[in-house]
């Protein structure tokens, strides 16, 4: 999620210095002749309008990456990545792969797999020992994804499985 709001940030930005770039070529511009004016102008506004286009995107992609991780189902710390060199020992640093599923979808990281929502319905669910496996898609398109997770123990896997079917209505099929 973080990346995810990172990108929207520097889009904004270079959607905003765009607007004030073109800004400045109206106001300034007719220091240069007049044809490179017009030129540069048309120039900045097209990169500030596929960067306006970009960020509109990533705002939507933020929009759904946050009801995911409001409304989480299960939440998994797949990797803890830390730095144990001597140089980082003042400041601990550490970046952490993170899973969060949702009625709504899968957040892993910055990747968004969307379902119950624009025709993309959550078709089955599978637990195993070490793995959950989520099937889902339209009509014409059906994908598989499976995430390894830690073992927990049988009680923990039934009130999984309870949440996963209360919340999406798909009972789970537990697998051994």
């Amino acid at each position: 999620m973080k990346a995810i709001r990172r990108k929207n940030f520097v889009l904004a930005a270079l959607t905003g210095f765009g607007i004030l770039a073109g800004a400045m070529l109206l106001v300034f511009g007719g220091a240069m002749s007049e044809i490179r004016a017009q030129i540069l102008l048309a120039g900045v506004m097209i990169m500030s309008g596929i960067s306006t286009g970009f960020w509109m995107c990533g705002l939507r992609k933020l929009k759904i990456a946050r009801l995911i991780a409001e409304n989480p189902i299960l939440h998994i710390r797949t990797a803890v990545i830390s730095d144990i060199s001597a140089e980082a020992a003042q400041r601990p640093d550490t970046e952490s792969t993170e899973v969060i599923v949702s009625y709504f979808g899968i957040l892993l990281d910055e990747k968004i797999i969307k379902f119950n929502q624009d025709g993309i319905r959550l078709r089955a669910v599978e637990i195993g020992d070490d793995f959950i496996c989520f099937t889902y898609g339209t009509k014409k398109r059906t994908q598989n994804i499976r995430l390894l997770r830690p073992a927990i123990d049988p009680a923990e896997m039934s009130e999984l499985s309870e949440r996963f079917h209360y919340e999406t209505g798909i009972i789970p099929t537990l697998l051994s």
